[in-house]
């Protein structure tokens, strides 16, 4: 073999050894940008969510404010058979806000969940102190569910008056 065909090996061998090392640094960085863009994905489209739902809830003047004063009403105006579907139509309202309470924090649960796939252990932890609060108001939109009673509607109203007056409020806030 002359110097000549030497070098050209050479040449080649570097040639197509800088290829492979440029292939396999371009395929990490593929893999390193399609994974920021479903981070990207991820929390643009909780982001989204989030507003929408909370939007939706701050545009509803009548939540639960609205419905104890009706029913006292209701109660303290009338006789038994008024007091009496007065409550039922307590507890149908009663209901339906629960469920409109609930709906947009399990929306924001099952977004949660996708992200905590992809997330970081920081924000791992923080969503899950968010499910726990999650989960706590629900717990206590049930435990009010359950003092529903004709027979102590004071004890009711002020448990449903101070729904949310509490610390959860701000944890969640700061949370999100």
């Amino acid at each position: 073999m002359e110097k000549k065909d030497i070098l050209l090996i050479i040449i080649a061998f570097l040639g197509w050894t800088w290829g492979i090392i440029q292939y396999s640094f371009n395929r990490h960085h593929q893999k390193k940008d399609k994974l920021i863009d479903r981070k990207y994905e991820a929390y643009s489209s909780y982001m989204k969510k989030a507003d929408e739902l909370m939007k939706n809830i701050r545009t509803d003047p009548k939540m639960i404010y609205g419905i104890p004063s009706k029913f006292i009403q209701s109660v303290l105006t009338g006789d038994e058979q008024q007091a009496n579907n007065a409550l039922i139509k307590f507890n149908e309202e009663l209901l339906d806000f629960v469920q409109k309470a609930s709906e947009p924090l399990m929306i924001l649960n099952q977004e949660l969940n996708s992200l905590l796939l992809i997330c970081s252990e920081d924000l791992a932890s923080n969503i899950c102190e968010f499910n726990l609060l999650a989960t706590d108001f629900n717990n206590e939109i049930q435990k009010s569910l359950s003092l529903i009673s004709a027979n102590d509607s004071d004890n009711m109203i002020r448990h449903l008056q101070t729904l949310g007056h509490n610390d959860r409020w701000v944890k969640l806030e700061d949370l999100n």
